[in-house]
């Protein structure tokens, strides 16, 4: 299998070491990985043909206000869903996959859904908060190899509030108390999905804010199972 990965954006959110973990995660499955810090090469996807894999990691949360945080060109974006179409799986977590280019749509209609909040905090609010909190993530597909005898468990984490594509086959939910937003209370937002983009798999966890969070024993074997399953598949 190869993988391309793609660290960068805001730096406050240390790309690179996400990016290592995930390098030493998918080398240990014997993978050949390759980390940019720069999208460039999704503009000439036929140098990319014979990659099995991309996993996003993109601080790019408010790209559409703050170009440093590193924007994706529509040629880049054009050159990624051509990627995808032909085969090549792409997978990730949290806002580096679910929070990155928000100027561009139909990336987001490609990985199936957009983050909005994670309460008690808001994006952008002014008032410092404690975003972790206590939470539970339910496996409602636990026939599904990616979270074959994974149980539910619970979280002290962000919990993502999301939008999310009809589409999607929902792996694992959480449930939000009401607690911090009431007019949430009760809404079950998918925390762990797959779905497909032509000839292509793709693979989404929205844990995964710190290494930490990506070092929880379930949360590492969903990760690792969902980018193993998101890759190429030989027809």
């Amino acid at each position: 299998m190869k993988a391309v990965l793609f660290a960068g954006g805001w730096e406050g959110h240390d790309p690179s070491a996400f990016a290592h973990w995930c390098r030493d995660l998918l080398e240990a499955e014997g993978a050949e990985v390759t980390i940019h810090d720069t999208l460039a090469p999704l503009a000439d996807p036929d140098g990319m043909r014979d990659t099995d894999l991309i996993v996003p990691i993109w601080s790019s949360a408010r790209s559409a206000h703050r170009p440093e945080f590193g924007n994706m060109t529509k040629d880049e974006e054009d050159g990624m869903l051509d990627l995808i179409a032909g085969g090549c799986g792409i997978g990730g977590w949290h806002g580096h996959m679910g929070d990155a280019f928000r100027d561009r749509p139909t990336y987001h209609f490609l990985i199936g859904g957009q983050f909005v909040a994670h309460p008690p905090g808001w994006p952008d609010n002014p008032v410092p908060t404690d975003d972790y909190i206590d939470h539970d993530v339910t496996v409602t597909a636990p026939d599904h190899p990616i979270m074959k005898g994974i149980d539910s468990f619970s979280l002290h984490s962000e919990q993502y509030y999301m939008l999310v594509d009809p589409s999607n086959e929902v792996l694992a939910t959480t449930t939000f108390s009401g607690e911090h937003i009431p007019w949430i209370e009760g809404s079950v937002i998918p925390v762990v999905w797959t779905r497909r983009w032509d000839k292509g798999r793709v693979f989404y966890c929205s844990v995964g804010h710190a290494l930490d969070d990506l070092k929880v024993p379930q949360i590492t074997e969903i990760v690792r199972r969902g980018l193993i399953w998101a890759a190429r598949k030989e027809p």
